[in-house]
């Protein structure tokens, strides 16, 4: 077998349709880091992760320690790059997701096999997705602007439409809690009982709050509420009295936390990330924890592109457990860097890839048109919204 050879990454900016409000501020392109990995023998493994600089930067000072290492050997490459989230949090569990994709990528190629089949074999062909549903800024060819339940209602009628989503997930928090409870009562009535629903307020509502409008929420059915207030004790004390499931993609987000959560009663499902993890293989563990503990689990998402979604099929092809369908920007891209093309949607699910590895390519040409030359341009776009300057949700008081 070969060892790895070479280690590069390429940061890229992709830009979105139109610019996406959430809580927090306002993001307008997906910057994502993409790692290539080359054995000696010419084997050319992709990966992708978050974009953060910081992110390619933990990569290239994490290359020697895997540079001649057999990329079979995936525990011996882990235990040698398990303490960098000790010393750089999250970005240190993407930067290893990145490393341990293109890993993936490798063994698939060098086998003549599709990664899930390295996984436990292919439980489904076929992975469902979620429609992301957040207001928008008009983007620069008029698509987008919606600022009303009304206009949100119809970008999911035409998403559905396009896309043939059976779930429509909600970005609330923009706007006050009593505009969420309209959306989301505008959107089970236009879209009746056959549509999953779901609302994100990353965490923002106070939990009086939180108790308050989950209350009203009961009446609407929703497949869960994703972390509706902040924190472990505050999420367990309204799930108490709130009968809608529970989900979370920002209060259990390591492991140690999962035994507390399950003790308290905090959540009903952990959302997964390939990236925020720590990896495939740590993706594949969290859910022999959940099904263990009989939470459910889902995969967040955070704008990824092509290679992350075909990694994130790989894994729901061959996970049991994960019975909820999959969040995704994906549809809010313009483009992608991988070759022929974006991805599909076929009635709201992506056909798992059946070449070798992950089963997608980068196309040099658009990673070049789309890299960001300067290390230090800025990442954290989505944290400002310029339409609002100075503001910040705690102003709201909610």
């Amino acid at each position: 077998m070969s060892n790895v050879a070479r280690v590069q990454c390429t940061r890229v900016s992709i830009p979105l349709i139109a610019p996406i409000r959430w809580p927090w501020g306002c993001r307008r392109e997906a910057t994502r880091t993409i790692v290539q990995m080359i054995t000696d023998d010419g084997t050319h493994g992709v990966g992708e992760t978050l974009g953060e600089p910081i992110v390619a930067g933990i990569i290239e000072e994490l290359a020697p320690k895997i540079i001649g290492e057999d990329p079979f050997n995936l525990e011996r490459i882990m235990a040698k790059v398990q303490m960098t989230p000790y010393f750089s949090g999250y970005v240190g569990y993407a930067a290893i997701a990145g490393i341990e994709m293109a890993l993936w990528d490798i063994q698939g190629k060098e086998l003549g096999v599709p990664v899930y089949k390295l996984l436990g074999g292919k439980f489904r062909g076929e992975v469902p997705f979620a429609g992301y549903v957040f207001m928008r800024y008009a983007g620069k060819d008029g698509r987008g602007g919606e600022e009303s339940p009304s206009a949100l209602v119809d970008f999911s009628k035409r998403m559905i439409g396009e896309c043939g989503f059976k779930v429509i997930k909600y970005k609330g928090g923009v706007m006050t809690p009593e505009f969420d409870l309209e959306v989301m009562r505008a959107l089970r009535c236009e879209l009746g009982s056959d549509v999953g629903l779901r609302i994100d307020v990353n965490g923002l509502w106070k939990p009086q709050t939180a108790l308050r409008f989950g209350k009203r929420m009961e009446e609407l059915d929703l497949e869960y509420a994703e972390d509706l207030t902040w924190g472990l004790d505050a999420m367990a004390s309204v799930r108490r009295e709130v009968s809608i499931p529970f989900a979370t993609n920002m209060c259990v987000v390591t492991f140690e936390q999962i035994p507390m959560s399950v003790k308290i009663n905090a959540i009903d499902v952990i959302l997964g990330d390939v990236h925020k993890w720590g990896g495939i293989l740590s993706t594949k563990k969290l859910a022999a924890v959940c099904e263990t503990f009989s939470l459910g689990m889902s995969l967040h998402s955070g704008a990824e592109l092509g290679i992350s979604t075909a990694a994130t099929l790989h894994v729901a092809a061959s996970t049991p457990h994960l019975r909820f369908a999959a969040d995704s920007h994906y549809h809010h891209l313009t483009d992608d860097i991988i070759a022929g093309g974006p991805l599909k949607y076929h009635n709201g699910f992506m056909i798992v890839p059946e070449g070798p590895g992950l089963g997608v390519e980068i196309d040099q040409e658009k990673l070049q048109r789309y890299s960001v030359e300067d290390a230090s341009a800025r990442k954290l776009e989505y944290v400002i919204d310029e339409a609002r300057p100075g503001w910040f949700p705690e102003k709201a008081a909610w």
